[in-house]
């Protein structure tokens, strides 16, 4: 049975223009979804800074919205902003994010149970290069430092939105000096978002920002990074709080 995940909040998009709303703030094509579909997608600032990663779905009466329940509150307002004359409304939902076999998806907050165990799905979001931006990540990282143009969150093809040059002149002129790296460390320290820690490459030795962490539940620890990207080889040890562990790059 899928699980409502409980840090993720929904929020209702709908209206007459709500698609072409969406589609030139967002950075993934939502104009190319099909009700039923769902999407990832970044909201980005002018300098394209990433404010948060959303989860974009379709249906038959608009648009549904999922984001960090810390941040959707504040990105809704915003968007609120940009609304001006467009036939577009934002309301409250009983819809949540459902964990599952398949991924995300959304339902009704009365067809699930909550997530038992949120850490380990966690872990896994992390492992597949989806982290849930938070107050203390939130407008630091252009996408491709996060690496979600890799997960669908950014289209280099659609129409403008905030940040749309800057985040295409950094692809098309290979100018991300910072990319992520996902680490699956030995042990359980405890390593958050915005910690200060290092990386050993080969015999080279990296700075590194955490921007999210969560233990597996099998003694071991999954750390999203965000590093230089040179030297692109796998991690075999990560020091953090002047301790060192030994990791994997997942």
């Amino acid at each position: 049975m899928k699980k409502a995940i409980p840090y993720l909040a929904v929020a209702r998009v709908e209206g007459e223009d709500a698609a072409d709303f969406l589609q030139s703030q967002l950075s993934a094509d939502i104009a190319a979804l099909e009700p039923g579909g769902t999407t990832l997608a970044c909201y980005c600032t002018p300098k394209g800074k990433v404010l948060g990663l959303l989860l974009v779905g379709r249906d038959s009466g608009g648009f549904l919205l999922a984001g960090h329940q810390d941040l959707l509150p504040g990105i809704l307002q915003r968007l609120r902003m940009f609304v001006l004359r467009s036939r577009v409304t934002f309301s409250d939902t009983g819809a949540v994010v459902l964990a599952g076999d398949g991924g995300h998806a959304f339902g009704c907050s009365d067809e699930a149970d909550t997530l038992e165990n949120t850490d380990a799905w966690r872990a896994g979001e992390l492992q597949a290069g989806i982290v849930w931006l938070n107050s203390k990540s939130t407008d630091s990282y252009i996408p491709q430092m996060l690496g979600f143009e890799n997960i669908g969150a950014v289209s280099f093809q659609k129409g403008c939105y905030p940040g749309q040059e800057i985040v295409a002149r950094a692809r098309y002129l290979g100018k991300v000096k910072r990319k992520p790296l996902v680490l699956e460390i030995d042990g359980t320290p405890a390593i958050g978002s915005g910690d200060k820690a290092r990386v050993r490459r080969g015999d080279d030795w990296s700075s590194a920002v955490v921007v999210d962490s969560a233990p597996t539940g099998a003694g071991t620890t999954v750390v999203f990074t965000v590093t230089t990207a040179e030297p692109e080889i796998a991690a075999d040890a990560l020091e953090f709080d002047g301790e060192t562990y030994g990791c994997a790059t997942t």
